[in-house]
């Protein structure tokens, strides 16, 4: 363990057979709270054991009717457990569960509960015992076992949760829960690692490509460090070239691998069933595809829709006739998405030729039915919710009007693997 245990201030103990074994733990620890876990028939040892204490803790008795049995035992502990913690002002870490005693089902039942809240976990062996070796250990030979809780140790549940959050693009709580386990665990160092790298993909999924690349470039250093000489299943190799994608990002130069990104982010959030903030980055990858082919088209004089009053006496003469590339009071010259595909169609663009096509039919527009449900979702300039019909819609029409492949990401984040972090 990574840091000094917290004193033991209660002792949950499963109570059956001789008393003597418990004792021994109660002696030990002194705890300040002793919570006996005893059937109708075990209930006298309890009070036995209680009566023999030197000092005075105070007593609570979880007290079961069918001992036998796993559920009724089961579900009696996990209803009395954070009832008494609360009442008794005892933090889970605080605890020591001790599974000695009882019936092997009440012993089961105690341990499967309590692995769920608590850390430390002991048991009274020995290694001489009555009947050939086979029954109790013999009074005066006991051996007291301490055991960390395994699910704790290993991070089990904590791990859980982080690979449900994950692949569900949850990575800022993933990041929470590792950093928040990585003191309590003898691989730290291996956690910190992915913390930052939950961190780093946080950041690229809600595009801040500057800071994703930052944490990633730290998130490298840290695993490459822990995974010296070890199998990473293939995992730097991808989390370099994931930084490497957030790094280009960040290039005005690489307009087209940052279009491939708002491609990927926009299926990623639908996955999420986030339509409105999927439509909104399709909408986005949908405008910046056709800036892309205009900026090429004029050899870099309409930038993002943009011409400045320097440049726009150098237009080609078919687009300063044109009424909307007119320049305004500042002498610049600003296009909507679709002033940007009839700018290029009047180039002779063939992909913006077949989209203005279908702009010109009007009320049956296809383009301009599904543009504008994301217009008047309720994260652009109305109150209507776009939906998974509608994004589905964006969707279809991007792929088919301008080539998008949408089947799948180009640059797939992937799913968390728990051998990551063995």
């Amino acid at each position: 363990m990574n840091t000094a245990e917290p004193k033991v201030r209660a002792v949950l103990a499963s109570v059956g057979g001789t008393p003597d074994p418990l004792l021994k733990v109660l002696r030990h620890y002194q705890p300040e709270h002793v919570w006996y876990f005893c059937s109708p028939d075990s209930r006298a040892t309890a009070e036995a054991v209680q009566a023999q204490l030197e000092w005075r803790p105070l007593a609570r008795y979880i007290e079961v009717e069918r001992y036998e049995e796993l559920g009724p035992c089961y579900r009696e502990l996990r209803r009395r457990i954070p009832e008494i913690l609360r009442e008794a002002r005892v933090l889970p870490e605080e605890v020591l569960v001790d599974y000695t005693g009882g019936t092997k089902t009440m012993s089961a039942a105690l341990v499967l509960a309590g692995i769920e809240s608590f850390h430390r976990f002991g048991y009274v062996g020995g290694h001489q015992r009555d009947r050939q070796g086979l029954g109790a250990v013999i009074p005066g030979t006991e051996k007291r076992v301490e055991q960390c809780n395994p699910w704790h140790e290993l991070a089990v549940r904590e791990l859980e949760k982080v690979k449900e959050l994950w692949d569900h693009h949850l990575y800022e709580p993933a990041a929470d829960i590792l950093k928040q386990t990585a003191p309590k665990v003898p691989k730290r160092r291996r956690f910190e690692a992915f913390a930052s790298l939950a961190s780093g993909l946080a950041a690229r999924h809600r595009l801040d490509f500057s800071k994703a690349n930052s944490l990633l470039h730290t998130a490298l250093g840290r695993l490459e460090l822990v995974y010296e000489g070890q199998e990473d299943h293939g995992l730097i190799a991808w989390a370099r070239r994931c930084r490497e994608i957030c790094e280009a990002c960040t290039e005005p130069a690489n307009e087209e691998l940052l279009l491939r990104e708002l491609l990927d982010n926009a299926l990623r959030t639908a996955s999420q069933c986030r339509y409105e903030d999927a439509a909104a980055r399709l909408y986005r990858a949908m405008e910046l595809q056709g800036q892309i082919w205009l900026k090429t088209a004029t050899g870099g004089l309409i930038v993002h829709g943009h011409c400045s009053a320097g440049d726009w006496s150098r237009l080609p003469e078919p687009l300063k006739a044109q009424p909307f590339c007119q320049p305004g009071e500042d002498g610049n010259v600003k296009l909507s998405m679709e002033q940007v595909f009839r700018a290029l169609a009047v180039l002779d663009h063939p992909q913006a030729r077949v989209v203005v096509a279908d702009l010109d039919q009007g009320r049956k527009s296809r383009w301009r039915m599904a543009t504008e449900k994301r217009n008047a979702g309720i994260l652009a300039h109305g109150v209507k919710p776009v939906g998974k019909d509608g994004f589905e819609e964006m969707k279809a029409l991007a792929s088919e009007f301008l080539g998008f492949d949408l089947q799948k990401e180009a640059n797939p984040i992937p799913a968390f693997r728990l051998e990551w972090l063995e």
